[in-house]
């Protein structure tokens, strides 16, 4: 089936945008505790009784995954997850939650899965191992808006080489986190992309053509029309989170 969808269909699932460019977008992945300090697959009550769309669920059920808008301003985005966080832990505490920035979970903590369909079905196609690998880490993802796939692969090769920096600066888990998200993602690694026609040709030999979200490098070119860098781990420190997007910010726009 792969071989039945074309170039333009393929382009047509990514929402590049020339107005987007410029713009910064965060998602950041966090855990959920009860009480003595347990982590525990409570999302579904945690996000009903948030009710916010900038909030939403990932593959565990004991994750909740914050979004900011996207932004011009560093100062915006840091103004934003601030409102998040102060949202979320009130939240958190009304359900008798905690709501941590943790980078790795035990070993031991539940593998249930938020019942989305995309998620039950990723579930049971994989092994145990992968799944708790997936489970067990929660990052900091970056979005900087791109205008179109040309554009987007520059960009993604420019990051590509700052790679292994990038890693060891988002690392607050002694590479656990990257250890376990390389078991769960398997095909973790950027490639280099010659053209538009290769990042085609490498969705279809990755199996990533019907549905670019099934892309799990590192750097990736996402569906929202966007570069998303997913190497960094989880932080409470949102200055470090902009420091972040400073460093990537200088790469892409460094001609």
């Amino acid at each position: 089936m792969n071989n039945e969808i074309s170039f333009e269909k393929f382009l047509s699932k990514f929402n590049f945008r020339e107005q987007m460019m410029g713009l910064v977008g965060i998602e950041r992945e966090r855990f959920l505790k009860d009480s003595n300090g347990l982590t525990v697959p409570r999302s579904q009550e945690f996000l009903l009784k948030i009710n916010d769309n900038r909030w939403t669920y990932e593959l565990s059920a004991c994750q909740v995954e914050d979004r900011t808008n996207p932004c011009k301003s560093i100062s915006k985005i840091k103004k934003e997850m601030t409102y998040n966080d102060g949202v979320g832990h009130m939240t958190a505490k009304e359900k008798n939650l905690l709501f941590c920035n943790v980078e790795v979970a035990d070993e031991d903590m539940p593998l249930d899965i938020y019942p989305n369909p995309r998620y039950i079905q990723i579930a049971r196609q994989i092994s145990q191992e992968r799944l708790s690998a997936a489970c067990r880490v929660a990052g900091t993802h970056l979005h900087f808006g791109m205008p179109n796939l040309e554009s987007s692969i520059r960009v993604a090769n420019l990051l590509r080489e700052k790679l292994d920096y990038f890693c060891s600066i988002g690392d607050h888990s002694h590479g656990e986190r990257l250890r376990l998200y390389k078991i769960m993602a398997q095909k973790w690694e950027p490639p280099y992309y010659e053209n538009t026609q290769h990042f085609f040709e490498i969705a279809r030999k990755e199996g990533f053509v019907e549905n670019p979200r099934e892309c799990w490098n590192l750097i990736r070119i996402s569906i929202h029309g966007s570069i998303e860098l997913r190497m960094f781990g989880s932080t409470e420190d949102t200055n470090e989170i902009c420091h972040w997007i400073e460093l990537s910010k200088k790469i892409i726009f460094s001609d």
